[in-house]
């Protein structure tokens, strides 16, 4: 197997989408993960200690960012066998414009406006559900464990950033766009569980949506047209 076919010198611009979508996922899961990293930082630290709780938000941040690692280079993996059984020049395009209507789809989600009428959710959801009712387990290894978890509860930006990270061809190219969305989403949630309060006040505000939407949606078309990443011509 070539680890990366596709790279190039553009694997920036790859790891660059991931972090625009991890960003965009974070003002948008804001009620769900906000209050997910809340509870791991109180739990670590009942007594208040922020030095403490930062700690353990940070391992199972780390932890939830490995998750999303695996999570790309076994798409890449996936993505790669398709490239290798498909013409070259066919591949690509197809590549190219499943990429595109990942970002659009994800743009659309970052509005709440449901893709497929949220078939495709209903459906991923479906598909997890026998490995998330098992998660329980895993606070057991401590913070990392909770991270772990946390890294494989549903969510569509999740969903669509792996499916991105497919289209790469290319595990280690999968794994750096995940690596990207992971690190992208601790900023926002981080100021959130530390209860910076104008934090929480600015991302909550419609336009930072619009503008995380606005951004995919132009890098969607970047996409298509084969000006941004590796899955141009």
């Amino acid at each position: 197997m070539d680890l990366g076919p596709a790279l190039a010198g553009r694997m920036e611009l790859d790891i660059l989408a991931g972090v625009l979508a991890g960003l965009a996922a974070s003002i948008h899961c804001l009620a769900m993960c906000g209050g997910i990293a809340a509870a791991i930082a109180v739990q670590g630290a009942p007594d208040g200690r922020w030095r403490r709780r930062l700690a353990v938000l940070t391992q199972a941040q780390l932890a939830r960012v490995c998750v999303y690692i695996a999570l790309g280079a076994a798409a890449g993996a996936i993505g790669w066998g398709f490239h290798e059984t498909q013409p070259p020049d066919l591949a690509r395009t197809a590549a190219r414009w499943l990429a595109a209507a990942a970002l659009m789809a994800a743009a659309f989600s970052v509005l709440d406006i449901p893709v497929f009428g949220g078939a495709g959710g209903r459906l991923a959801g479906r598909v997890t559900a026998p490995m998330t009712r098992r998660l329980h387990h895993l606070h057991r290894l401590g913070p990392a464990g909770l991270g772990l978890a946390w890294g494989l509860i549903p969510c569509a930006m999740v969903y669509l950033a792996t499916f991105y990270a497919g289209l790469t061809g290319s595990p280690v190219q999968g794994a750096l766009v995940m690596a990207g969305f992971g690190l992208g989403t601790i900023p926002a949630l981080t100021a959130l569980a530390a209860g910076a309060a104008s934090v929480q006040a600015a991302l909550r505000q419609p336009y930072w949506r619009w503008l995380a939407a606005a951004a995919l949606a132009g890098l969607a078309v970047l996409t298509a047209l084969g000006v941004w990443g590796a899955h141009g011509p």
